[in-house]
């Protein structure tokens, strides 16, 4: 068997990264391998030389299984300006009726109870608790309305990034909301007599899916494939601070070429999946969007939900370059500049058997959403009003650490602070020379321990 030459050692590390310059390539093979420059050359050196036989054999796996790092060149984007669903984009999937599940489709974005909404530079799904008969099913009743919406046929993509920054407004149960594509031979509506007669998920109608959450399982989302040539499973992301995340923005992509798919939430590779020798997805695809409710996935419907919405800024295709590193197809150049400012000082000391009372505010011209990440058992917060309150016992004397957070949707601003909890009897005189020598340690420790922190941090979609 020949091995290659450095020459070829080199431009499969330049796949992996660009950013490496061919003389570093040479220097830190030879350095890993204990090889001279001339024993490059000689393919009997090489042939026994196991490091490189095990080197090669790695290099060669990145290769196909690793995308090449490089920018992204917008190609393709809906970012929502009009007023109104564009149609030459996408097709209201009036149609489709799948998986038990209770809404019927609508074209409706003008009336009163619209289920879609074009405005401020977003798109809102909106599913509406109503009773009716479905026009695009027939007559069928159902018991909600609501929006599906595709790009078959108008705009198609193969290979690339394909991403959109979504956020939900509600997390209670039985609403199932996903952001996927379908191979562009599907008989599924709108059908142009081309082709698309191909029953789901057969070769020509499979499925992936970039986005799919169900409010039964509120915090994770699934990546996911449907096909017939066994390629790639189910992956499911926890969210990092659990359902809530659902409610910020986020931006959810899929990068893809012919031997691997990536998904990615932000930046944050989410799984990679290898379809170098499967037999689908090596044709042109399409986006939908939709919000679905119950059904096999999305199960019981809580009896108190009467709509939800799935906002989207944009859903965007760009292509890889050389030419710039950017990370997305569209940088996050329409998010706040600024981070949400707090403007409450926290308390840092409370007596145990007394009240702890607090209330976090802050500024910002968007939505602000306030959580607590780390609490000590005796409080609690209301994230509706910021109030943080409780009341420790005697066990509790010492110090606690608290963090909150106050996030827009973009940026997040965070509050970490200690309270010092003193027993009862700790700062009173008890007839010994002035005062508990407890108290003065603990007071000590405060002031060396605690002191309230403020931090922004970009969330990077």
């Amino acid at each position: 068997m020949k091995f290659p030459q450095h020459k070829l050692i080199a431009s499969l590390l330049h796949h992996i990264s660009p950013k490496w310059t061919f003389v570093a390539y040479e220097l830190m093979l030879y350095s890993i391998l204990d090889l001279k420059r001339n024993d490059i050359m000689n393919p009997k050196k090489l042939v026994n030389n196991t490091t490189f036989q095990l080197f090669s054999s790695v290099l060669l796996s990145l290769a196909i299984s690793s995308p090449a790092i490089a920018g992204w060149q917008l190609e393709w984007i809906d970012d929502f300006e009009g007023t109104r669903v564009n149609k030459t984009n996408w097709t209201s999937q009036v149609q489709a009726n799948f998986n038990n599940e209770l809404q019927c489709y609508t074209d409706d974005d003008t009336s009163a109870n619209k289920n879609y909404d074009v405005s401020n530079g977003t798109l809102k799904i909106i599913s509406r608790r109503q009773s009716n008969s479905c026009a695009g099913l027939n007559g069928t009743s159902k018991s909600w309305t609501s929006g599906r919406i595709n790009t078959k046929d108008k705009q198609e993509f193969l290979y690339g990034r394909i991403e959109s920054r979504i956020r939900l407004n509600d997390t209670r149960a039985g609403s199932w909301p996903a952001f996927w594509m379908l191979e562009n031979r599907i008989n599924e509506h709108p059908i142009a007599n081309d082709n698309d007669t191909v029953g789901w998920p057969n070769p020509g109608a499979g499925e992936i899916d970039i986005w799919e959450w169900y409010a039964n399982s509120p915090n994770s989302y699934i990546t996911n494939f449907f096909n017939k040539s066994d390629c790639g499973s189910a992956v499911r992301y926890n969210y990092p601070n659990g359902s809530a995340d659902v409610l910020q923005w986020h931006t959810y992509a899929m990068e893809w070429d012919k031997d691997a798919i990536t998904f990615y939430m932000d930046d944050i590779p989410v799984a990679t999946q290898n379809i170098s020798s499967c037999a689908q997805y090596k044709e042109p695809m399409f986006v939908l969007l939709n919000v679905a409710m119950g059904g096999d996935l999305g199960g019981v419907i809580d009896s108190t939900l009467n709509s939800v919405t799935m906002e989207v800024d944009y859903v965007a295709h760009c292509s890889a370059t050389n030419d710039n590193s950017q990370t997305q197809c569209k940088p996050s150049s329409q998010a706040s500049q600024t981070a949400p400012v707090i403007t409450s000082t926290a308390i840092n000391s409370v007596i145990s058997g007394n009240a702890y009372d607090y209330t976090l505010t802050a500024t910002d011209a968007d939505t602000l959403t306030l959580s607590a990440t780390v609490l000590p058992n005796w409080l609690s917060f209301d994230s509706d009003t910021g109030r943080l309150s409780g009341t420790p016992s005697v066990s509790d004397a010492g110090l606690h650490e608290v963090t909150l957070t106050v996030s827009d949707g973009t940026e997040l601003t965070t509050q970490s602070f200690a309270i010092t909890v003193f027993s009862s009897g700790s700062t009173s005189d008890n007839g010994s020379g002035g005062g508990s020598i407890d108290f003065l340690l603990i007071m000590l420790s405060g002031l060396l321990l605690m002191g309230p922190m403020l931090k922004s941090f970009r969330r990077g979609n």
